[in-house]
């Protein structure tokens, strides 16, 4: 024996049996995209000759004058002005394969290609000496190196 249901629920039954059909519709829709569409493409800056550069590595490079102590000496006393000046200034550079510092940039990442390094920077870093190169998987690997900008303040007595 049937029962019949009351006209309202039967109504919103209805409804959401109907909606439950229109939204996997609508999902698909607005999934697929134009055939012809194409999306802007970026630098990749995650990559240095074709190389991917790494944030972390299994053997960190080594500044070969003097280690970390010999590099914030070398960058506290060639990087001078600007955004240098700043209380939390650092500077990000990446270290390549072959130990060489390339896309040095004031700020929390490397330049994102050779072309936009600043004159000044580049020219500083062209001095800056050799690093052993950073390593991962026992390859030598390319690095992104970021250092603090240690102020030496002087105290009076």
């Amino acid at each position: 024996m049937p029962t019949s249901l009351p006209r309202p629920l039967l109504g919103a039954l209805t409804l959401l049996g109907f909606s439950a059909l229109l939204i996997p519709a609508a999902r698909a829709q607005m999934a697929t995209s134009a055939p012809n569409a194409v999306s802007p493409q970026k630098p990749n800056t995650s990559m240095l000759d074709g190389d991917k550069i790494y944030t972390y590595v299994e053997q960190k490079p080594a500044y070969l004058d003097g280690g970390m102590d010999g590099l914030q000496s070398f960058i506290t006393s060639h990087v001078h002005g600007g955004a240098a000046s700043g209380p939390m200034s650092v500077v990000t550079f990446i270290i390549d394969k072959t130990g060489h510092v390339r896309r040095p940039a004031l700020g929390p990442t490397a330049a994102e290609s050779e072309e936009a390094v600043t004159p000044a920077l580049a020219e500083t870093f062209r001095t800056i000496g050799q690093f052993r190169p950073g390593r991962q998987n026992g390859k030598p690997a390319n690095v992104q190196f970021t250092v603090p900008l240690v102020k030496r303040v002087k105290v009076s007595k």
